[in-house]
């Protein structure tokens, strides 16, 4: 959990709006109420796995989905509502207008007694229709976490002009949580953990998730200890002049970019057993992720997480691991899993 989220003032109020305790860690607080609730509905409705949560939370939270696949659905469902005196959806053109608009989620205020008291649109024109299933859970975050106090003017929006908003960066996590909840992607037998198992896994607990966002929520609750890195060519943040910087004309220098662990994704049970991995460090030079990188395809080794250091000197400790890398468009994505001792 990020530590620069737990020292935002809007997190903290959240947190005693939600009637927690105060601490330091309230992300942490709210992870686990929103946890708990979502667990209450799954036995409530008695889901059988990840598709029936998403669709049992929506109805426990009073909302209902409207999917917006083109201009002809937008248009259809603006008016709809318009026609019903909820005149904000007028608006809602202009409110999905963006590549990184990807929904909102809006109280009704003229709806019958049987009708939903909440409407969440979710934008699914081009390539936003890969974010659909975490769009839907993002919006269901915000309702599971709505107080008393925002009920009566909530009014909430996915988008770019919310991108930086410490509020949303935690409905993005919780999205992830809920979205993958352990209890639901239990095969009922130990499994090796592969890229082919994940598939599996998404197949069967949550088809409607994209490829990505289901291979890291997945490895996120996979019991056993896992790492998922993604490598690809780019710079440190303040990659300082040195020898591995081209020169340029007129005395100026560019830095070279080189293999980087860009993401890295270190799941709660390879923590509790003390695997520590950073990103943005170097990959070997040794590893089948360089090799993949430069030959495509997909490898297998075993290799060590000491081999990981920075240019300053920084070396993670010794700590065997089976890699299984996989080359994907400009990038590697790759498995790194504990080897037993």
């Amino acid at each position: 959990m990020s530590s620069r989220l737990d020292n935002k003032p809007q997190i903290h109020t959240l947190a005693a709006d939600l009637g927690l305790p105060p601490s330091k860690s309230p992300c942490q607080g709210i992870l686990k109420f929103v946890a708990g609730r979502v667990r209450r509905i799954a036995r409530k409705f008695n889901c059988r796995c990840l598709n029936d949560l998403l669709e049992a939370t929506a109805r426990d939270v009073d909302t209902v989905f409207k999917v917006i696949y083109s201009d002809q659905d937008l248009a259809r469902i603006s008016a709809e509502y318009a026609s019903k005196g909820e005149h904000i959806f007028a608006r809602l053109a202009e409110e999905l207008s963006q590549p990184d608009d990807y929904a909102i989620t809006i109280r009704r205020r003229c709806q019958e007694a049987w009708e939903p008291q909440f409407v969440s649109v979710i934008d699914c024109r081009g390539d936003k229709i890969f974010k659909i299933y975490f769009s839907k859970w993002h919006e269901l975050a915000h309702l599971l976490t709505l107080t008393p106090q925002m009920r009566l003017v909530f009014r909430r929006s996915h988008s770019h002009a919310t991108a930086h908003d410490p509020e949303e960066k935690l409905m993005d996590i919780i999205a992830s949580e809920a979205g993958f909840l352990p209890d639901f992607l239990s095969t009922g037998s130990p499994i090796e953990i592969s890229f082919d198992a994940i598939r599996q896994i998404k197949k069967e607990f949550c088809p409607d998730a994209s490829l990505q966002s289901a291979i890291i929520g997945i490895v996120k609750a996979l019991p056993s200890p896992c790492i998922l890195v993604e490598a690809r060519l780019a710079n440190r943040k303040r990659e300082s002049v040195n020898e591995s910087q081209l020169e340029l004309g007129l005395g100026q220098r560019v830095a070279m970019p080189a293999l980087r662990a860009v993401h890295a994704t270190v799941n709660m049970a390879a923590r509790e057993d003390g695997v520590q991995f950073h990103r943005n460090w170097r990959v070997p030079g040794n590893s089948v992720i360089a090799r993949v990188f430069e030959e495509g395809g997909y490898a297998e080794a075993d290799e060590d997480l000491s081999w990981w250091s920075t240019s300053s000197g920084s070396r993670l400790a010794p700590f065997p691991v089976r890699v299984k890398a996989k080359k994907a468009g400009d990038s590697v994505q790759a498995l790194l899993i504990p080897l037993a001792a």
